[in-house]
């Protein structure tokens, strides 16, 4: 397989080839650029005095490639460094994924549309969040459907606490009319990004820590009754068919691809502890979690 880990330095081409692009959202630096005359988002990773991890660069790349290993159309990502000040940084190319004349609306501003009493479009409760699907006219509400909980699986299976409105979407290219659903992007809110080596380390040696981090938290930032959903708990207790149609397809896809994504994870440029860690966590949360669930 061909090298999926190979890193870039950025460090010119920041300085040399810019784009007019600009990119919100509110973790780390965030700059455009080209990149083999290919428009990119360099999203660069924060560090605090200790050196310690800050950022979600690493969770990013690494859940990104994830989700299209899983094969479900996803943002194209790449590792790089960059010099910031005289200190090398990680950072993480996002492809820009809107074509020419293509506009991205964010479910957010799709649900705003539907705005009802006490509602709004940031809004994550589940149930409006069914019923904006079925109500929207941008695509087919049981493609939207069936990405929406194909995503929710890998979420739950990458421990995803931040997957809420504004960073899942549509494209519309408003001169041809034509429309589809956006890759898969922002997933640097997984995988325990903030946690140190120390920290996994310490999870590593204490089961009740690496249980804590499958049946406890993180939880989604989507909503029953106003409460933020626990992956185990619902997936275990849940009847919606449409959920637990995902939840075998990925599984299965999951357990295909297990030693892909473990062989990918095992060269990536990171400590072993961190390595042994994200191998030994998605295992947990795959078998009790998924395959639990199924």
């Amino acid at each position: 397989m061909e090298d999926e880990n190979f890193i870039i330095d950025f460090t010119e081409i920041a300085k040399t080839s810019l784009s007019y692009r600009a990119y919100g959202g509110a973790n780390g630096v965030k700059k455009g650029i080209y990149f083999n005359k290919e428009p990119y988002m360099l999203k660069i990773s924060n560090r605090n005095k200790k050196n310690l991890y800050t950022s979600s660069i690493i969770s990013e790349y690494v859940c990104s490639k994830i989700f299209s290993f899983l094969d479900i159309p996803t943002q194209e990502v790449i590792l790089g460094t960059i010099q910031d000040n005289d200190k090398e940084k990680w950072c993480v190319a996002c492809k820009d994924f809107k074509e020419k004349g293509e506009y991205l609306y964010e479910f957010l501003s799709i649900k705003n549309s539907f705005f009802k009493e006490n509602s709004n479009g940031s809004g994550t409760e589940l149930s409006e969040i069914l019923e904006t699907i079925k109500e929207q006219k941008f695509c087919n509400p049981e493609e939207v459907k069936e990405r929406f909980w194909d995503m929710f699986i890998v979420d739950s299976y990458l421990g995803n606490f931040d997957r809420h409105n504004g960073n899942w979407g549509f494209l519309v290219n408003e001169e041809t009319g034509k429309k589809r659903i956006a890759p898969i992007y922002d997933c640097g809110s997984c995988l325990f990004a903030a946690a140190t080596d120390d920290d996994l380390q310490s999870f590593l040696i204490d089961k009740n820590k690496i249980n804590e981090r499958v049946f406890t938290f993180p939880t989604s930032a989507i909503k029953e009754n106003g409460i933020k959903i626990n992956y185990y708990n619902y997936l275990t207790q849940t009847n919606n068919p449409d959920c637990l149609k995902s939840l075998e397809k990925i599984t299965k896809k999951i357990r295909t691809k297990e030693n892909i994504i473990n062989n990918f994870i095992l060269n990536l440029p990171v400590s072993n502890v961190r390595k042994k860690f994200y191998i030994t966590i998605l295992k947990e949360r795959k078998e009790k979690i998924l395959e639990y669930a199924l």
